[in-house]
């Protein structure tokens, strides 16, 4: 039988998405080599002028912790007063909360420099792989906003961009972080339909167990 497109588009997503963050996570952790050349062809170049390098701020904010928080816990407050279940309510905020302290272990596991400091336009911290702007703003786009994965994938490359443009991050660190976003999210799907699933099962054998089929009955 068919599976749903509603289960295998998620798991194909959370296999490439994860498996490619894994395999980055390797070449980046065992040789800076094996990267170097496409993040030398990649780079973009720094804004010449002041206003260029606001510009490219103003972008890389959208992948910030606190833009990233206050939309996903804005979501979940509004919608409080709504009939959604406790954990449909507050999923969001679990998922973001979630892949930020999974993307900081790996961050320190694969612990990748970043580019030299005196080449860099914009204040950063820990290691370089994988981009958590890049990751943050591809999941708080689709998990305050729901928005589809074309539109979420755009945010997330313009958020890269700035990280690279402001040097702050390689090209192969911003790959990372919005292949680890995609996979993440089509994991956490993933995890909410099963969780669905059960309490609809559950639900179903409470209301067998309080009115049961009389016997003998036909």
């Amino acid at each position: 039988m068919r599976r749903d497109n509603g289960t295998t588009r998620p798991a194909a997503r959370a296999t490439i998405g994860l498996l490619g963050t894994a395999l980055l996570s390797l070449a980046a952790a065992r040789s800076e080599q094996s990267l170097a050349s496409f993040d030398h062809h990649a780079m973009l170049p720094r804004p010449h002028t002041d206003g260029g390098r606001r510009v490219w701020l103003v972008v890389t904010a959208l992948g910030s912790r606190p833009t990233a928080y206050t939309a996903v816990a804005a979501r979940c407050v509004l919608g409080r007063y709504t009939t959604a279940s406790t954990l449909d309510r507050y999923w969001p905020l679990v998922v973001l909360a979630g892949a930020d302290a999974a993307r900081t272990a790996l961050c320190g596991a694969v612990d990748r420099p970043r580019p030299p400091a005196q080449e860099r336009l914009a204040h950063c911290q820990g290691a370089s792989f994988p981009s958590r702007h890049t990751a943050t703003a591809l999941l708080a786009t689709a998990l305050a906003t729901g928005t589809g994965p074309a539109t979420v994938g755009a945010v997330a490359a313009v958020v890269g961009l700035s990280r690279i443009a402001l040097r702050v991050h390689w090209p192969s660190d911003v790959v990372g972080g919005w292949l680890f976003g995609h996979g993440w999210l089509a994991a956490a799907q993933l995890a909410h339909a099963a969780a669905a699933r059960h309490q609809l099962a559950a639900g179903r054998r409470g209301r067998e167990t309080a009115h049961p089929e009389p016997e003998g009955v036909y």
